[in-house]
């Protein structure tokens, strides 16, 4: 590896810089007068962003990376270097901390590479930071992404390596589509995407899937041609199966439904920013005059319930569930729903868990039969689930051990992606 002599300024330079703003630039470097084999070069970024220029050929691509030294947390943007338009910009789109873009040439064109600190874009006027970094330019032939056409119950296999694998996919206006990304590398860390007809993200998803895995159900608004865009979380890279499940509709979910003790009640439900007339975004259950019954009837420590609202695979577990449960327990009241007691993660994940003591009300049985409980999605997550409610009281998950638990979990899966 060669790389290029740098020519530092460190006197006027360095007491101009003193007298500026941290928002100041450094001296622009005119990267098409230091040709180099490997084309990697040195900067620093010392209370103000560092400037580069470089051209990028027509009909190439150029991959940038900025390497941080010394713990430097290093911010890349790009611009045009002529109008000052931003093209793009990335934090931590490389390896760790680093930063990384890929910028088509097009026709031509002469870009401006600014390299700012993280801590940067929150320092005060007096504060100083900045560091080493070192700044990669690879320059390849660019190929247009080829989008490629998939079907209900349709599979496909690829290799993600830095750019976009597109799909496109015909849908219909009141349609349900749902989609798994799977890594079949264990550096891939699956990131799905879904754009509309006109190329603005109508959804996105990480993690929804199992474990590193990405899955997302979307309802289509209109009809039109959607593309799916996998690529991998973080720039990370490997071989990938794409799932499109095949066409189902749902059943129809009853807004008001009887629940049981120990019998299991399994729904659906929408996202709540979508307009559906089969799948509803809550459900509410009440009583069955049975349990009521169970209910008055107990002894001491069975005059109330535990009421579990889990995630469900909906039959298959590539596509998870991308719900989040969240419960409410309440009274039917002359003004609506009272809500007594609410819980979202209780279970000790994301699965909600909430004890209900109803030994006050029992010797008014009236009041049970005004008892409800309504199952969501939080922030309007969608998906099947299981609502299950038994009799007596279960303890739930301390948030902070709940927080803790996640935690243990995400470290496990990072450990093993790194076998």
């Amino acid at each position: 590896m060669r790389f290029s002599n740098t020519t530092r300024l460190f006197l006027a330079a360095a007491a101009c810089a003193a007298l500026l703003p941290h928002v100041a630039l450094a001296q622009v470097r005119d990267l098409d007068a230091e040709p180099s084999d490997v084309r990697v070069y040195q900067g620093e970024v010392d209370g103000a962003a560092e400037r580069f220029v470089v051209s990028i050929p027509a009909g190439a691509i150029m991959q940038i990376d900025v390497i941080g030294r010394d713990d430097f947390d290093p911010v890349l943007r790009v611009k045009d270097a002529a109008s000052g338009e931003l093209i793009d910009e990335d934090d931590d789109g490389g390896d760790d901390l680093n930063s990384r873009l890929r910028i088509p040439g097009e026709g031509g064109r002469r870009i401006a590479i600014e390299v700012d600190s993280y801590e940067g874009e929150y320092a005060a006027d007096t504060e100083t930071y900045g560091g080493p970094f070192d700044l990669r330019l690879t320059t390849s032939t660019y190929s247009p992404p080829v989008t490629r056409p998939i079907a209900y119950g349709g599979r496909a296999t690829g290799t993600i390596d830095g750019a976009e694998e597109l799909y496109a996919i015909e849908g219909e206006a009141g349609q349900m589509v749902e989609i798994a990304l799977l890594a079949e590398s264990d550096g891939l860390d699956p990131y799905l995407a879904l754009r509309d007809p006109s190329g603005e993200t109508a959804l996105m998803d990480d993690d929804g899937g199992q474990e590193l895995n990405s899955a997302l159900r979307y309802v289509f608004p209109e009809s039109g041609t959607y593309t799916i865009v996998a690529t991998g979380y973080n720039g990370s890279t490997g071989d990938y199966v794409l799932r499109v499940r095949e066409r189902r509709q749902p059943a129809a979910q009853l807004p008001q439904q009887v629940i049981g003790l120990d019998d299991p009640a399994t729904g659906e439900l929408a996202d709540s920013a979508t307009d559906q007339t089969l799948i509803p975004a809550s459900i509410t259950y009440r009583l069955s005059e049975e349990a009521k019954a169970a209910i008055v009837a107990g002894g001491a420590g069975e005059r109330a319930i535990t009421v579990h609202m889990n995630a469900s695979d909906g039959g298959d577990p590539d596509f998870g569930s991308s719900i989040d449960p969240y419960l409410e327990v309440g009274f039917d009241t002359p003004m609506g729903f009272s809500v007594l007691d609410t819980d979202d993660d209780g279970a000790g994940n994301l699965d909600a868990l909430l004890p209900i003591d109803l030994s006050g009300v029992t010797d008014a049985p009236r009041w049970l039969d005004d008892l409800r409980i309504r199952a969501t999605g939080l922030s309007g997550t969608s998906g099947p689930y299981t609502l299950t409610v038994t009799q007596g009281l279960e303890e739930r998950v301390d948030p902070a051990d709940a927080l803790e638990e996640q935690a243990d979990m995400m470290e496990t899966m990072s450990v093993d992606e790194e076998m």
